[in-house]
């Protein structure tokens, strides 16, 4: 299916044209001169203005700043207003002039960037890439290019393509020297989608070395297993991979490769159908998790990643643009209502980082002076692309794809089309042809999945008979000034299980997610500082044990229709109020609720208290935590190492280990800390370790061998508890006696003192 072009799209009045105006003005109240700060600093030249602090100027300097140009891009060509574009032409006039002073065709924000990329030079610096001493350059860099394209790509901006040639010029200069094991082993750290870049360029440009870099960009170490047909996804980042399989699919439009489509497909098949929930998103504290089992989604405040969803959107599109299959569409549309619209605030535009799925947590919001997070950057761009979903042309028909009220301006198809609807508040469509002379034309309705069809089909106000294919329903006719094709779209109710099977259910009326408000006490951090966690929702967990339970039955024989989008869910602790989860915000939700036969709700109690049991003392009892092995907790607390190594087991949890030594900063603002808790996993080799805690000794361990997995409790020494106490501790690992230490799962900063 081709997409029509983003400003031939006019949205209309409805959520999703008021998420794009929310998003403009979030937007225009970031300064573009303090984004561009980080490159000026690395070009040396003056900024203009200090840079923005958070993720912005601890590693990932200017990294946001990409995305801002791919926002203002798009803002100017969904919106038609002067000052997305004016803000454009200065951001790059200023990348270009950075570039000038460099003179080696480079521009980034990275610290040291352009040392550190020369230095990859021969390949003999690839693997410093993923040293503790960088927070991943290339990833960061990739935004750069992206931006830059986008605003070539939606508006032609010339000066935006001339900068970005010299930057990729400037790589194939260094790449030139780099051998293919070299270049292999530098991909190991996450490079966003470089892949898709170099494509992009290559169908811009029509370069064929830049096609060949993008297949260079290909990292064979995800890429084979996706032709393998093989799931080799458990335990790995979930959005360092995303992109990549974007990159394949736009690498495979660029070469005309089918094995790179094929393996495209696998992996948006394998995520969509096997690691997806009910919102569309997918991923646990950034990563996937075995597939067969979804406990800790339910589990944890770390849920599904925003990036995650926007990556996903645009590898369907990929796909969809290649051969078009109903699923894509049906995908887009959950995604769509369901994680992306409700991933902005209504009022002020803050965007959301993790959406927990587990029962009665909340979201945390950002704020544009504070929160420069990834998904920021993805969200200024997300909430700005609606109108590409909207409409089509596929096998030569006009295709409505998402029914939301929108006009399309389409001359290849003799003038205007406008949808007409409050779906899904409303089921009643209304398309319009504005044309300028009667045409004959094929015009493609889709049929969602979940649907029983489109209901009352007429045109011009009587009953019309159309053909039908997967996916869609064809009219076909010739159409004059005026016409109009009305339906309706029911929304029937429905319950889904998550992926596994597991006793956990959402509810959806039609494609929207349902979803009940549950207190808005203790909402910590709700509006984000600018702290490097600042995204996370540090909140108490609240008990699974009181959580109302719900008979396993179909879900029309529990939810019961109140009024537009309004229904009351039949539940152990009576009926609840349920509304779409894209209007729900500042409160603690429940999406997922846990499901019993009438005769095992006791017994589910049951197993919900005992879960309870030790996970909820554990986290209100811990002051801080690292997750070893896992890029951004490990990022968040300053996380150094030498000779260190990342253990997935079968499950994909994750730990790291060393030969020599790794250190994070655990935090302890309050001074609350009175023991510390270290997860070991030996992995069947000696292993001895040596414990430091703000340069104190707590502990030394020796294993002979083995292969269990341990949690063991230290107390503070007495130098660590004496006043006045830091506000925080360095944490060193450190192998002994030349063998390796154990993996290290997750060390714990408690409050309680071990026995």
């Amino acid at each position: 299916m081709k997409a029509f072009p983003l400003s031939r799209v006019t949205l209309l009045d409805g959520p999703f044209a008021r998420a794009v105006r929310t998003d403009l003005d979030y937007v225009l109240a970031m300064d573009p001169d303090r984004l561009l700060a980080p490159f000026l600093r690395e070009a040396g030249l003056a900024p203009r203005a200090a840079s923005y602090g958070n993720w912005e100027d601890s590693g990932l300097d200017g990294h946001i700043g990409g995305h801002y140009l791919s926002a203002l891009a798009l803002l100017a060509a969904a919106t038609g207003e002067a000052e997305p574009r004016r803000r454009l032409d200065h951001m790059v006039a200023e990348l270009a002039r950075a570039q000038d002073a460099l003179g080696t065709g480079y521009v980034g924000g990275v610290p040291g960037g352009a040392a550190l990329f020369e230095g990859l030079r021969g390949g003999a610096g690839v693997r410093s890439l993923g040293s503790s001493d960088h927070w991943v350059p290339w990833y960061n860099v990739h935004k750069t290019f992206a931006g830059l394209i986008d605003a070539h790509r939606l508006l032609g901006h010339e000066q935006a393509l001339a900068v970005v040639v010299r930057l990729a010029d400037w790589w194939l200069d260094i790449a030139a020297t780099i051998d293919d094991a070299a270049f292999e082993a530098m991909l190991d750290t996450e490079f966003g989608g470089m892949n898709e870049a170099y494509a992009d360029l290559a169908a811009a440009t029509g370069r064929g070395d830049y096609a060949d870099m993008a297949v260079r960009f290909s990292h064979r170490a995800i890429l084979d297993p996706l032709l393998e047909r093989r799931d080799d996804l458990t335990g790995r980042h979930a959005n360092t991979q995303i992109p990549k399989a974007v990159g394949y699919a736009a690498t495979a439009a660029a070469t005309d490769d089918r094995d790179l489509w094929d393996a495209a497909r696998f992996f948006w098949r394998d995520v969509v159908e096997r690691r997806t929930v009910a919102i569309g998103g997918n991923s646990v504290r950034e990563h996937f998790h075995a597939p067969d089992d979804f406990s800790t989604i339910i589990e944890d405040r770390e849920g599904p990643e925003s990036c995650n969803t926007y990556n996903m959107l645009k590898l369907t599109q990929r796909l969809a643009a290649d051969r078009l299959e109903p699923a894509h569409l049906d995908f887009a549309e959950r995604a769509v209502y369901n994680h992306q619209l409700a991933s902005q605030h209504p009022d002020h535009g803050g965007l959301v980082y993790f959406t927990p799925m587990r029962p009665r947590h909340y979201r945390v919001y950002s704020q544009p002076e504070t929160s420069m997070w990834c998904c920021v950057g993805t969200g200024i761009e997300a909430q700005a692309k609606y109108g590409e979903l909207v409409f089509g042309e596929h096998e030569g028909a006009l295709a409505v794809n998402l029914y939301l009220p929108a006009v399309l301006d389409a001359p290849e198809f003799g003038g205007r089309v406008r949808i007409e609807t409050a779906f899904p508040a409303d089921e009643a469509v209304r398309l319009t042809f504005d044309l300028d002379e009667p045409r004959e034309l094929t015009l493609r309705l889709r049929v969602p999945g979940w649907s029983g069809g489109l209901a009352a089909l007429a045109v011009n106000g009587e009953a019309a008979q159309a053909e039908a294919v997967p996916g869609a329903v064809l009219l076909h006719r010739a159409w004059r000034p005026g016409d109009t094709v009305s339906f309706g779209l029911p929304l029937p109710l429905r319950a889904e299980r998550l992926p596994d099977g597991s006793p956990w259910q959402a509810y959806f009326a039609g494609p929207v997610l349902l979803a009940a408000r549950a207190g808005e006490e203790h909402l910590d951090g709700l509006l984000a500082d600018d702290s490097r966690m600042g995204h996370v929702a540090h909140g108490p967990l609240l008990g699974f044990a009181d959580v109302p339970i719900v008979a396993d039955l179909p879900a029309d024989e529990v939810l019961e229709h109140e009024g537009p989008l309004r229904y009351r869910l039949a539940t152990s602790a009576g009926a609840v109020e349920l509304a779409p989860f894209f209007d729900l915000h500042d409160s603690r939700y429940t999406v997922y609720w846990p499901v019993a036969e009438p005769a095992g709700v006791q017994a589910r109690r049951a197993d919900l208290v005992a879960a309870d049991r030790d996970s909820l003392n554990l986290d209100r009892t811990t002051v801080d935590k690292v997750a070893f092995g896992e890029q951004q907790p490990e990022s968040d607390h300053g996380f150094r190492g030498r000779d260190t190594e990342v253990h997935v087991d079968g499950d994909g949890r994750r730990a790291r280990a060393t030969t020599a030594s790794m250190a994070v900063t655990l935090s302890d603002p309050d001074h609350r800390g009175q023991g510390l808790r270290v997860g070991y996993r030996l992995t069947g080799a000696p292993a001895a370790v040596a414990v430091r805690l703000g340069g104190v000794l707590v502990a030394e361990e020796r294993w002979d061998g083995g292969t269990e997995s341990y949690d063991i409790d230290y107390g503070l020494p007495e130098a660590l508890r004496a006043e006045p106490r830091p506000d925080a501790l360095d944490l060193e690992i450190t192998a002994l006696d030349g063998r390796p230490t154990p993996a290290i799962t997750t060390v714990r900063l408690i409050r309680w003192a071990a026995p």
